[in-house]
């Protein structure tokens, strides 16, 4: 696929194949050509820079944590996410691990269902359940907040009624049984001290631009 055409072609291919002479091309039409190869270029270039720098972060973010690992004799099996300084804390780079959390809709509503039948049962003295989980299985735009949801789970011990407490537990059980987890997104973010003392993000992202 041809993506540049000079003045020294005697004839321009437009898009449905159509040859048209060169000196029946717009001035316009020849600015526009000449300069949406300068910044495919450009972008293709900066694209692979991009490219190496992530490794190239990711790998050193490795090195450290597992140099912090060893140091500490730690695991550090969380979900990723990290924030280390230099030395005197002028830079610092922050590891963020955003997965991914959707449920099986089946399993969701049958838990949903169970909810929302157990809480209509007395419930003396627990009344704060019903608030939690109408308000967890409130949707936006659709769509279930996973953080409500799980959040459900933190609950449990709450509970004083110990057959509500029974049900509760193997309800949030089911819960745990619809969650799929499809992918997951690592992101950087490097930070440096101003004079003020703040840390002010090296942004690498051109819509924040």
């Amino acid at each position: 696929m041809k993506f540049k055409q000079t003045p020294k072609d005697k004839t321009w291919t437009d898009e449905s194949g159509t040859e048209i002479p060169y000196n029946r091309t717009t001035p316009a039409e020849r600015l526009r050509e000449k300069y949406a190869f300068a910044l495919l270029s450009e972008a293709e270039t900066i694209n692979q820079r991009a490219t190496a720098f992530k490794a190239k972060i990711t790998e050193l973010v490795q090195e450290v944590i597992d140099a912090a690992r060893e140091e500490n004799a730690v695991k550090l099996e969380g979900k990723g996410n990290y924030t280390w300084y230099n030395f005197n804390r002028t830079i610092k780079i922050e590891v963020n691990v955003n997965e991914q959390i959707s449920f099986d809709e089946l399993t969701i509503e049958s838990a949903k269902e169970k909810l929302m039948e157990l809480i209509r049962q007395s419930i003396t003295g627990d009344d704060f359940i019903i608030t939690l989980v109408e308000d967890a299985f409130q949707t936006s735009r659709g769509k279930l907040d996973p953080k409500k949801i799980l959040g459900l789970r933190r609950h449990t011990e709450r509970i004083r009624n110990a057959k509500l407490k029974a049900e509760w537990s193997d309800i949030m059980t089911l819960i745990d049984k619809s969650i799929s987890r499809p992918s997951s997104k690592t992101y950087f973010k490097v930070w440096k001290k101003n004079e003020e003392g703040k840390y002010e993000g090296v942004e690498l992202n051109f819509s924040a631009l």
